[in-house]
């Protein structure tokens, strides 16, 4: 028996783009990654062949995908995950410096970086 491990990066991005499928990819794409059920559990309620289950899930992904693809919204997250980790990062070099008792200067230098940072991740 072949089974395919589900891509749950799936069911996330039904989160963002859900809106943006049809009704039956939608309730599909749903029943498959956020209820868990087998192609065969969702054919029984849907009352359609395990393989148009199959089917619409598959067209169900590959719309999801082109809507990210053109929108980008996983791109943006990513972005921001890395600026919040460097803005973290620099926190705790800001901290350090004031327990040290460091000169203002430093300081400021590091918060200076920080919003650096901020504007080129933002544009």
């Amino acid at each position: 028996m072949n089974i395919v491990a589900k891509d749950l990066k799936f069911a996330a991005l039904l989160d963002i783009y859900g809106g943006m499928l049809t009704d039956k990819q939608r309730e599909v794409l749903d029943l498959y990654y956020n209820e868990d059920l087998s192609l065969s559990e969702i054919a029984a309620n849907e009352e359609i062949s395990r393989q148009g289950v199959r089917d619409s899930i598959k067209r169900g992904e590959e719309a999801i995908l082109e809507l990210d693809e053109k929108i980008g919204v996983t791109e943006l997250l990513k972005k921001y995950d890395i600026l919040l980790e460097s803005v973290k990062a620099q926190c705790d070099v800001i901290i350090a410096d004031c327990r040290s008792y460091t000169t203002t200067k430093s300081v400021i230098e590091k918060l200076e970086k920080i919003k650096s940072e901020i504007d080129s991740t933002h544009r």
